[in-house]
C-alpha cells in the first residue's frame, strides 16, 4: 500500500459514501477502482481512514480465539435479563445513533463507553452489563471504539460503509434475535443468536438489513486488536482523539462557534457567514424557524408551516 495519509483516505471515503447514498453504487465502485489503482488501498472492501500494517486483514474473525468472547456469553443470561427489565421500565436511555447511515427504519443506542472513557449515567442503567465489560481492558481502558447497546427496527436497513481503522475488531453478542436480520461483512453474511458472539473486522465494507418482525437487540464492542505490533499498538493508543477534539472537529467541520444545551436539547450557533446566509434566507422566506426532514427544510413563523415562495 503506498503511503498515503488519513485526508487522502478521508476524502475518497467521503466521495464513495456520497455515491452510495445517492444510490449511485456504479459510481461509488468506480471510485473504489481507481482508489486501489493508486495504492490508497489494497483490498476494495477495506477502507480504513486509519490503516496500520499489523493490523486486522481479513473480514470476520473465529469468536473462539478471544478470551473475552467466553467472558461474554458466560455472563449472556444475566446481562438479557438486566436489559429486558430496564426495557419493561422505559427508561434504557436509548437514543438514535448518531451516524447518518440509516436508508430505512429506526437505529438506536446505549452508548456505555466511547474510545476508553466510561459514560457513567448509561453505566448506571446496567450495573450488570457495565461490571462484564469493565473485565475487558481491550475494549475499555485500550478501546479506540465504542461498547454499546444496539437497537434495531424491523424493515431497517444500514447503507453499506467501512470502519474507521483496522486497528480494532468489533464484536457481537446477540441478545435478542428474531429471525430476519442479517449483516453483510466484506462477501460473507452472517447472522446473529441469541447468547453467542461474532467477531469482525469493520473496516471491511459491511451493511446490516432487518426483514423481520421484532426489534433486534446486541450488545456491540470495540476491542484493541491483539494482533498488533507493539509500535503500532503504541501509536493508535496516543493518537486516540479525546472528546473534546471530537466535538472541536464536529463544530469547525460545520461552521459552528458555540454549542449550549438546554431542556430541549442541543443548541447550536452557526459562526458570523453561516449566520448571515440563514438570517437572509429566514428573512426572504418570512419564516422564524427551519428544520430539516428527509433532506428538505420545512419552515415556520410562530410555530405555523410557511409555504417558501
Amino acid at each position: 500500500m503506498t503511503a498515503f495519509g488519513a485526508e487522502v483516505r478521508r476524502r475518497y471515503l467521503h466521495l464513495i459514501d456520497e455515491f452510495v447514498r445517492i444510490g449511485r453504487t456504479d459510481l461509488a465502485e468506480q471510485v473504489v477502482a481507481l482508489a486501489v489503482a493508486q495504492g490508497v488501498w489494497s483490498d476494495p472492501l477495506q477502507r480504513p481512514v486509519e490503516y496500520v500494517a499489523s493490523g486486522s486483514t481479513q473480514p470476520v474473525h473465529s469468536a473462539d480465539e478471544f478470551w473475552f468472547v467466553a467472558h461474554l456469553e458466560s455472563n449472556f443470561a444475566q446481562i438479557r435479563a438486566e436489559v429486558d427489565a430496564v426495557l419493561a421500565r422505559r427508561d434504557g436511555g436509548f437514543a438514535p445513533v448518531e451516524e447518518p447511515l440509516l436508508d430505512a427504519g429506526r437505529w438506536d443506542q446505549v452508548v456505555l463507553y466511547e474510545g476508553g472513557r466510561r459514560q457513567d449515567e448509561a453505566c448506571a442503567r446496567f450495573p450488570f452489563i457495565a461490571q462484564v465489560v469493565e473485565q475487558i481492558p481491550e475494549a475499555t481502558t485500550f478501546g479506540l471504539g465504542v461498547i454499546t447497546l444496539s437497537w434495531l427496527a424491523p424493515g431497517s436497513r444500514v447503507r453499506p460503509h467501512c470502519g474507521r481503522t483496522n486497528a480494532q475488531l468489533r464484536v457481537h453478542l446477540g441478545i435478542r434475535v428474531p429471525p430476519g436480520p442479517v449483516l453483510r461483512v466484506g462477501r460473507r453474511e452472517l447472522r446473529w443468536q441469541e447468547g453467542r458472539c461474532l467477531v469482525f473486522d469493520d473496516s471491511f465494507e459491511h451493511e446490516v438489513r432487518h426483514d423481520g418482525d421484532e426489534p433486534r437487540l446486541i450488545l456491540l464492542m470495540d476491542v484493541l486488536n491483539p494482533g498488533l505490533d507493539e509500535a503500532d499498538r503504541a501509536f493508535v493508543l496516543a493518537s486516540r482523539r479525546s472528546a473534546a477534539d471530537q466535538v472541536a472537529a464536529y463544530l469547525a467541520e460545520r461552521g459552528i462557534d458555540r454549542v449550549e444545551t438546554d431542556d430541549h436539547g442541543v443548541v447550536l450557533r452557526p459562526n458570523a457567514g453561516q449566520s448571515a446566509l440563514i438570517r437572509r434566507y429566514m428573512a426572504q422566506t418570512g419564516s422564524s424557524a427551519a428544520q430539516l426532514r428527509t433532506g428538505r427544510l420545512h419552515l415556520e413563523k410562530d410555530g405555523v408551516a410557511v409555504h417558501e415562495t
